[in-house]
């Protein structure tokens, strides 16, 4: 029982692998992961193995603009250190200078008052005593310090010495001023140093010195230095400070404002680091953003991630068209393979040029390849599709190069136009030129708008130009090997088929040489017609010369090769019916081995379709019983008529046998007859599997009455002439009766050619006689 199942379920997975559609998915997989892969590797950039501090062996440039960040900051703080800090006012200092100062001044007063007395007493009583000098050891302590270091003798001594207006100055003006001045200044003071600051010193020795040096410029005298020096110690305080925190706000807030408005950027292309620079941690930095640096051969999984989903979109995108615009080649297997195989070709020469030129790639890689390929094999639309997939895909291995875009997105529609019925290969040679010239005035055009120079401009010019050559070149050499593996057919193939040398045509006109004259008038009416409905005439010429080569294999049980005896004659109905349909298996296996494409065995194959091969069918009616009469067994196996052009083959066979075997050809009853074999045709369903419209039967009905009224057209009718016994007789009537009644000898000649007119043999199938 489980050998049953497992029996079943390997049949299953064999009629998976097989399937079609299953090969067709795993075709688009094996390129969407081959394309994707190699695109992400040229994308990704190349590493260095750098570290901080190492000499570069390498000179690297910018790829992209990229922000040198780490500069960007240093710069920012250095600014930002410059920047004066926020002062704020400290509570009550001036009005405690401003008191102080008084204070002082007071007790300067009260101590000169004092002293101004002793010096009267000591003019009247004599000399000062110990107890003067306690008394004035009483006083308050707020002024002078100098002066209190001294006895009463040194006071006095000092005081005497002094002149009354400078002290008196010094006690009010200078005084006052002082005070005035105090409210209004910022006295600083001192502070440790503050993160990314300069150290903030105390400003009150400056005060002090300059408040000092005003007050000697103006009172000019020594005597007073200590005076002034002590009452500047004593008042002046600091009233203000650094506010720490909103210092350190202001300059975070500079920094980020600094970081957006002046970024130090490294434009693309320019010089990053240079060979033999130390790499400097900023440039490390950059390095690293770039993904430069190689840390231990680690691929970059994001940039994977994303390439590979890109693609993934674009494939995508890609057969939902197919899909819903052209869906025979979406379910075809040989057209999907086709195109992944031109894809991957066109990949695999733009990774060999990435690799031999990387700086130049975007101008040399021949991504025009594929969309050649798609349109000679497929057509133009798919050509453009698998070109725009390209285009986009390759844009990410370059870097997003707008030239490279530009270039491709316009020659790659511009070659796909111009190849696509291209029926010599001088003609798609023709065609290299014009897409280089294309690319070459592509790539100057957006040279010029991005300012480059000369130089630049035909440097550049010159490498597109040669893309467009190398392109049709490659694709040229390419384009045999897959006519021959995923056997299909170009215009190309189809002019070599169509050699009269080809061996299988001389066959055919030295063994049956009626057939091979009957191919060659129904190839004539077929490409006509085709032609007129749209469809590809050139195949149908083609598959019309080859459409009965099977007969090669006996070619003498056809009428049109028959010289005397018809050897249907000895055979039963059953018997030749079989040798008549057997035919287009005949041609089959001899297509295959000429080596045929295969739409032209479908030809041969459905030439016939099903049709019934009515002169034995109604033979046997005549010889066998009604009931025992099956009509099958006179019908050709089919299949029925897949494309247009087997079905137009189909008809014109049917026609010209038909219309030459006619005993009378005037236009109007060829044209009855046309008309009537492709009703039956239609009636009979031997074109229900192909896409022709009844304005394409009426079409193709005008186009064979066309080509068989150029053929069988009327003639003048000849008299037949009175045998003479030599022809010098013959010429002498001819020249002495010229006005001789010729009408009784056009009579007797016409009936004397109807009494010679052959029999009509056995006619089979309309188009097998």
């Amino acid at each position: 029982m489980v050998k049953k199942h497992e029996k079943k379920a390997d049949i299953k997975f064999y009629r998976v692998i097989k399937s079609m559609s299953f090969q067709r998915l795993l075709a688009v997989i094996f390129t969407w992961l081959v394309l994707s892969a190699v695109v992400a590797s040229e994308a990704a950039p190349k590493k260095y193995k750098l570290a901080e501090g190492d000499i570069s062996q390498y000179d690297i440039n910018a790829p992209r603009d990229i922000e040198n960040t780490l500069m960007t900051r240093q710069n920012a703080e250095a600014k930002a250190a410059e920047l004066p800090p926020v002062i704020i006012d400290i509570a009550n200092a001036n009005s405690d200078m401003y008191n102080g100062a008084y204070e002082y001044f007071d007790g300067l007063e009260v101590l000169f008052s004092n002293m101004m007395s002793e010096m009267a007493q000591a003019q009247t009583s004599g000399p000062s005593t110990g107890r003067r000098g306690s008394e004035v050891s009483q006083e308050p302590i707020t002024y002078s310090d100098k002066l209190k270091e001294l006895d009463p003798n040194g006071r006095y001594s000092v005081l005497h010495r002094l002149d009354e207006e400078q002290l008196q100055e010094l006690f009010t003006t200078e005084g006052l001023n002082l005070i005035k001045n105090l409210k209004s200044q910022f006295i600083k003071e001192t502070l440790p140093v503050l993160t990314g600051m300069n150290l903030m010193t105390s400003n009150i020795e400056q005060e002090k010195a300059s408040h000092l040096m005003t007050i000697m410029e103006k009172l000019d005298n020594e005597l007073i230095r200590p005076i002034a020096q002590d009452v500047l110690n004593k008042v002046i305080k600091p009233n203000s400070r650094i506010d720490e925190e909103a210092s350190a706000d202001q300059k975070n807030a500079f920094i980020e404002s600094y970081l957006k408005e002046n970024p130090v950027i490294i434009y693309q292309d320019e010089r990053i680091i240079s060979k033999d620079d130390v790499v400097t941690k900023d440039k490390f930095e950059v390095l690293k953003e770039l993904n430069y640096i190689d840390s231990e051969g680690k691929p970059d999984i994001l940039l994977y991630i994303a390439v590979f989903l890109l693609i993934f979109i674009l494939l995508l995108a890609v057969l939902f068209y197919l899909h819903q615009f052209h869906p025979k080649l979406y379910y075809d297997r040989n057209s999907v393979f086709l195109m992944c195989v031109a894809v991957l070709l066109a990949t695999l020469f733009a990774w060999a040029f990435r690799r031999l030129i990387p700086d130049l790639s975007y101008l040399i890689i021949p991504v025009f390849i594929a969309p050649v390929l798609v349109a000679i094999f497929l057509g133009v639309e798919p050509a453009i599709t698998v070109n725009l997939l390209l285009t986009f895909s390759y844009a990410i291995m370059v870097e997003g190069n707008l030239q490279f875009m530009l270039m491709s997105l316009a020659g790659g529609t511009f070659a796909a136009f111009f190849t696509v019925n291209a029926t010599q290969r001088r003609k798609i040679s023709i065609t290299g030129v014009l897409l280089g010239v294309l690319n070459a005035l592509v790539i100057v055009l957006t040279g010029i708008i991005s300012k480059k120079g000369p130089d630049s401009l035909i440097n550049d010019g010159g490498l597109a130009f040669l893309n467009g050559l190398l392109s049709i070149i490659l694709a040229i050499g390419i384009l045999p090997f897959l006519e021959s593996t995923f056997n299909v057919i170009t215009p190309l193939k189809l002019l070599e088929l169509a050699d009269p040398n080809h061996p299988l045509l001389k066959r055919l006109l030295m063994e049956a040489p009626g057939t091979y004259h009957h191919s060659l008038m129904v190839g004539n009416l077929a490409e006509v017609a085709t032609r007129e409905i749209g469809g590809n005439a050139l195949l149908a010429r083609v598959g019309a010369y080859f459409h009965d080569v099977g007969k090669l294999k006996r070619p003498h049980f056809f009428k049109e090769n028959q010289m005397s005896d018809n050897p249907h004659d000895k055979l039963t109905p059953n018997l030749s019916t079989l040798v008549i349909t057997s035919h287009t298996k005949d041609g089959e296996e001899l297509a295959l081995k000429y080596r045929l494409p295969k739409i032209i065995r479908d030809i041969i194959l459905q030439h016939h379709g099903t049709t019934l091969v009515a002169y034995f069918y109604h033979k046997a009616t005549q010889t066998e019983k009604a009931e025992d009469l099956k009509e099958e067994k006179f019908r050709y196996e089919g299949p029925l008529p897949h494309t247009r052009e087997a079905a137009v083959v189909m008809l014109a066979d049917s026609v010209e046998a038909a219309v030459r075997a006619m005993p009378e050809k005037t236009q109007g009853k060829i044209e009855g007859l046309i008309r009537k074999i492709i009703k039956d045709k239609l009636d009979d369903g031997q074109l229900d599997r192909c896409d022709l419209t009844l304005k394409d039967l009426s079409t193709i009905a005008d186009s064979f009455l066309q080509v068989l009224s150029g053929v069988f057209h009327e003639r003048p009718e000849y008299p037949e002439l009175e045998k003479k016994n030599t022809l010098s007789e013959l010429d002498n009537d001819i020249y002495n009766n010229p006005a001789k009644d010729l009408k009784n000898k056009r009579g007797k000649g016409q009936d004397e050619v109807k009494s010679i007119q052959p029999a009509e043999g056995p006619q089979t199938a309309q188009g097998d006689s």
